[in-house]
């Protein structure tokens, strides 16, 4: 992607809209991307895969990307795959008395990391004024009174909503432990971005979240990859257009689906007119950094290179919306629904 075109004050290239990325996985170090590649997304050479990632996911690495493309902010969903250290850590419990006072220990060392990463992405945006974050909570293994006090602790000193990943937890959207969440986040007007998916059994069908948002009219659900479909336009992305046009709290984002436009698997056209049917007020810009890099297969047994995001940003660029559609999904609807002015 070109990289010598100037910019205009808000971040954007010139001309164009300015851009807030609201779906960005940051790492904590080197060794944190190398664990969300090499242990999350199961890459390794065994799989067919290269060694190391092509990206690790830091900080410096997306500050880089965002300087080179125009992008003002980022925003950290700070997810821990708890779920995944929950049920792997059960092969090395103990057996007999011993088991259950082990596994309690278990738990609440999970619980600890997912502080310790919200703790982490807080003094980011803190030290950081183009990033800010979601703090990411897990309904299962933390207890009603850690959950709803670690967001209240978070959302007091900056986060700008929550993040939860039904698949990882194995719960779908209608799940009871979820409700206490939503409570709280629809009385403080505090949005939560959730996992989605269409894939056959997946626990993060949209329609799911029903319940949710009909129990509750102020909340607000923001739903990654405007569904993610297999097939574009239909099952669960079809299911978000339906929330969309019923609950006014309904929101998407266009993290992965920009990909599919860059891959020429989805028409410019067809995408433009998907986010009309859903409103041009309701997406956000979003490219799924860093995991959009680790996930891309090899190509011709070399390793890919670290564009994934790059092409996101092309993509969404290249589509035929008019300005002042361009500029609200690029950052003026993230801004309206997070309460962030500026």
């Amino acid at each position: 992607m070109a990289t010598n075109e100037s910019f205009v004050a808000g971040g954007g290239l010139e001309g164009g809209p300015e851009l807030i990325d609201a779906h960005t996985h940051v790492m904590r170090s080197e060794d944190h991307g190398r664990e969300a590649f090499g242990y999350f997304l199961s890459r390794n050479p065994r799989s067919g895969h290269a060694a190391e990632p092509v990206a690790y996911g830091t900080v410096d690495e997306l500050r880089g990307i965002m300087r080179r493309n125009g992008v003002s902010r980022s925003n950290i969903l700070m997810f821990t795959w708890s779920g995944q250290y929950w049920r792997d850590g059960q092969f090395a419990l103990p057996d007999g008395q011993a088991h259950a006072a082990a596994a309690a220990e278990l738990r609440c060392r999970i619980v600890q990391r997912i502080s310790d990463n919200n703790a982490w992405a807080q003094e980011v945006a803190r030290e950081n004024p183009e990033f800010s974050y979601f703090c990411g909570v897990d309904a299962v293994l933390m207890s009603e009174e850690q959950l709803l006090a670690e967001v209240e602790a978070r959302v007091a000193h900056g986060a700008l909503g929550v993040k939860i990943v039904p698949r990882d937890m194995r719960i779908r959207g209608d799940d009871p432990r979820l409700r206490p969440l939503f409570d709280w986040c629809a009385r403080q007007e505090v949005p939560v971005l959730t996992e989605a998916s269409g894939h056959a059994g997946a626990p993060s069908r949209p329609a799911y979240f029903e319940k949710a948002l009909s129990d509750f009219p102020s909340l607000k659900i923001i739903f990654a990859h405007c569904g993610h479909n297999p097939v574009f336009g239909e099952g669960a992305d079809a299911e978000v257009v339906d929330l969309a046009q019923r609950f006014p709290g309904v929101a998407a984002d266009l993290s992965l689906r920009l990909l599919e436009v860059a891959d020429g698997h989805v028409a410019p056209q067809r995408l433009v007119e998907f986010v009309r049917d859903l409103g041009t007020d309701r997406v956000l810009y979003g490219s799924n950094y860093v995991l959009a890099e680790l996930l891309q297969p090899d190509v011709d047994g070399s390793r890919p290179q670290p564009t994934r995001t790059e092409a996101s940003l092309a993509a969404f660029r290249a589509l035929p919306f008019t300005p002042d559609e361009a500029e609200a999904i690029g950052s003026g609807n993230f801004r309206r629904i997070t309460g962030r002015s500026c």
